[in-house]
């Protein structure tokens, strides 16, 4: 995959992502870039869980190497392989380790993109049902003309609703987004 085959995720994240992308694309197959991903979904999934991991990586306070360091005792839990240690003691060395969920999202989105994918992060103020899922998943296979792959996570603080994320473009069907623009609309009245 070059850069003409591929839209970019725009951003820092998706500059660091897609390196990370090209470089393991260089040293192996396709396994290679889904494993890879699979390390980055476990390290993504230790962040969102820990708000000690998220204060890690977003804080100023700690030096690159307190970060490095801390982030290496995870990366050898999960049993982590060289080449993705090094980039994260990539992103501590530059300060950019705040980055690092972005980056996963991205590669997981040019890793989609080779297998001909779409990524959709649908955010859901409750559980969706299967059947939920899978007429979500239905309407945007269409809409895309490609086969989907769901994130789906909760956040009651929408209130009720959807949020669907797809790249850079987002549909915001949530109930918190329609009363804010209720309100804005309340108040210019």
């Amino acid at each position: 995959m070059n850069h003409s085959e591929i839209d970019h995720t725009v951003g820092l994240s998706g500059r660091y992502a897609f390196a990370l992308f090209e470089l393991v694309q260089e040293e192996g197959n396709e396994e290679n870039l889904v494993k890879i991903n699979e390390q980055l979904s476990m390290i993504g999934d230790a962040i969102r869980s820990s708000e000690e991991m998220q204060r890690l990586i977003e804080s100023p306070i700690f030096s690159s190497s307190e970060k490095f360091s801390a982030m290496q005792s995870v990366l050898k839990i999960f049993e982590i392989s060289e080449i993705v240690e090094n980039f994260i003691g990539v992103l501590c060395t530059n300060k950019r380790l705040f980055v690092l969920p972005d980056v996963i999202d991205a590669y997981k989105t040019y890793l989609n993109q080779l297998k001909g994918q779409v990524n959709a992060k649908v955010i859901s103020s409750s559980k969706l049902t299967a059947e939920q899922e899978r007429e979500i998943k239905s309407i945007l296979q269409s809409r895309y003309s490609k086969d989907v792959e769901m994130d789906i996570e909760i956040d009651k603080d929408i209130l009720g609703g959807l949020i669907i994320k797809i790249g850079s473009k987002m549909i915001d069907a949530s109930l918190l987004s329609r009363l804010k623009s209720m309100q804005s609309m309340m108040n210019e009245v």
